[in-house]
């Protein structure tokens, strides 16, 4: 994505620094434009370094320096995919509502067609002034996207709303905002489940497994940003990303519980949970001491939550699920996909321990026509990312 990063006057400044890193690691395309008042807290040559990529507007020796000012602005609107102000003061809030152009950032932001992000940071006063609100507001109507402040202690010393919002956030939305939608999946209500259960045994131990989450998660960022609108039931520690209608659960029954809630308005499921197969049969209420000899522990199986809610579909809604598979990976796929009557499995192969955690993973889908060919090996972003064009690509087709 080519993004273009404006920065305007205010202590937050400095984050932006940190911002433009990271979208670059992320691998987008990333310029600057630096207000006058934004030079004098950060220089351009911070940013052209952690960029690779120009920094356009205001240079503290020169006051704005302008390349090719008579026609750098459009040059540069019509390059970005998605502009975003990072902070963004309560002046270029209102200079952008109200049409002006005084400089060269706001000068893009008036001639641009791409989508505009901002994300504000300010004094409490400033930010809950009826003034800034109704300029927010109205920056809406345009169709510009708003990543607000969180709460906290301001540089001003006072405590409450106006303070930037996490970077992780900011690039989210940048994400989200700035990735080009898929026409079979825009609209659509997928749930999605993610991470492990855990089952307790006492108030201390819990019967669980070795799933992190991570590839749940990642898939629930690709719907999201492929235009679907996502419901995230989620168990285990990971956050949860942002954006998205999200329930944490514990067990397997909560999970089964949350899902029943949901899927009756749902067009999909993407079962990516890795639900624990057991639970003991009489948690205890105290934390069991060690004893000699051998110790027994009864356990009886937990929902079969993928089944139940597949049994339960009305017409035209459709399931994927997931087979974490040590040996036999194609034959057990095809098993369940018919015993549960499912439209798809993504299978993958968990021998010594692969495909757990931050690794890179390979996905093999098996629908009612056999194997498909595989996706992967890709960093787990990048396979959620896989997944969803896959899926999409079979959504456009016809019926499933």
């Amino acid at each position: 994505m080519r993004i273009l990063l404006g920065i305007t006057g205010g202590i937050a400044a400095y984050k932006a620094a940190d911002l433009a890193r990271l979208l670059t690691h992320q691998g987008h395309q990333v310029r600057s434009i630096l207000t006058e008042a934004g030079a004098r807290f950060i220089t351009p040559l911070t940013l052209t370094s952690l960029t690779g990529g120009p920094c356009y507007g205001a240079n503290p020796d020169q006051g704005e320096w302008r390349a090719n000012p008579s026609i750098e602005h459009i040059e540069l609107a019509r390059w970005a995919d998605l502009v975003a102000v990072v902070p963004a003061t309560a002046n270029i809030i209102g200079k952008a509502a109200n049409g002006l152009a005084s400089d060269l950032l706001s000068t893009v932001l008036l001639a641009t067609r791409a989508q505009v992000l901002w994300a504000p940071a300010m004094n409490t006063g400033m930010w809950e002034h009826p003034a800034v609100q109704a300029n927010l507001a109205r920056l809406r109507t345009f169709g510009h996207a708003v990543v607000d402040p969180g709460e906290g202690v301001l540089a001003c010393g006072e405590e409450g709303s106006g303070k930037l919002a996490d970077l992780l956030t900011i690039a989210e939305a940048i994400q989200f905002h700035g990735t080009p939608k898929l026409s079979s999946l825009i609209g659509r209500r997928v749930l999605i489940t993610a991470g492990p259960t855990r089952e307790d045994l006492d108030p201390v131990r819990t019967l669980t497994n070795r799933s992190t989450g991570a590839m749940g998660i990642e898939l629930a960022r690709a719907f999201r940003d492929a235009g679907a609108k996502v419901q995230l039931v989620l168990g285990g520690d990971l956050p949860a990303p942002w954006g998205l209608e999200t329930i944490r659960v514990r067990s397997a029954q909560q999970m089964l519980e949350a899902c029943k809630a949901h899927w009756p308005q749902a067009d999909g499921l993407v079962a990516a949970a890795a639900v624990a197969d057991q639970r003991p049969e009489s948690p205890s209420t105290q934390k069991v001491k060690k004893v000699e000899g051998t110790e027994m522990l009864s356990l009886v199986r937990t929902p079969d939550i993928l089944a139940q809610l597949s049994s339960q579909r009305r017409p035209g809604q459709w399931v994927i699920g997931f087979a974490a598979e040590s040996e036999d990976h194609l034959v057990h796929a095809m098993a369940k996909l018919q015993k549960k009557s499912l439209d798809a499995v993504l299978v993958n192969d968990i021998q010594d321990g692969q495909a757990f955690g931050a690794q890179a993973n390979t996905l093999i889908p098996v629908t009612d026509q056999g194997p498909q060919p595989a996706l992967g090996p890709l960093p787990k972003d990048q396979l959620a990312q896989a997944v969803v064009q896959w899926w999409a690509q079979r959504l456009g087709a016809g019926p499933v």
